[in-house]
């Protein structure tokens, strides 16, 4: 990972080339290929609410022929995964909540 001077964040995770002498190939195996990149930028903040933007990138290659039933459950399952940070870190009803009060205000 890496911080950048204006505090954007940058996560770069690919697969390893390391371990097959603990876990070897075996004879009929395929060895996939996978390279993510998130990219975690902080926006201005609505009143003290921090915000962020955040930007998600994949390659992948199976290295083979994966039926296409697998790779719908399989890609579902992953940006699940999106789905659930989003929904961890909803700031949604906080900015509703100031929005409103300020309306009532004027």
């Amino acid at each position: 990972w890496m911080k950048e001077a204006d505090g954007k964040v940058i996560i770069d995770i690919k697969d390893s080339k390391t371990g097959f002498e603990e876990f070897p190939l075996k004879k009929g195996n395929i060895l996939g290929q996978i390279h993510t990149v998130w990219i975690f930028e902080p926006l201005k903040p609505i009143d003290k609410i921090p915000q962020t933007a955040v930007s998600l990138t994949t390659r992948i290659d199976a290295g083979g022929n994966i039926p296409a039933i697998a790779m719908k459950h399989n890609v579902k399952k992953f940006l699940s995964k999106v789905t659930d940070l989003r929904q961890r870190f909803d700031q949604s009803k906080k900015i509703d909540a100031l929005k409103r009060a300020s309306t009532v205000e004027k």
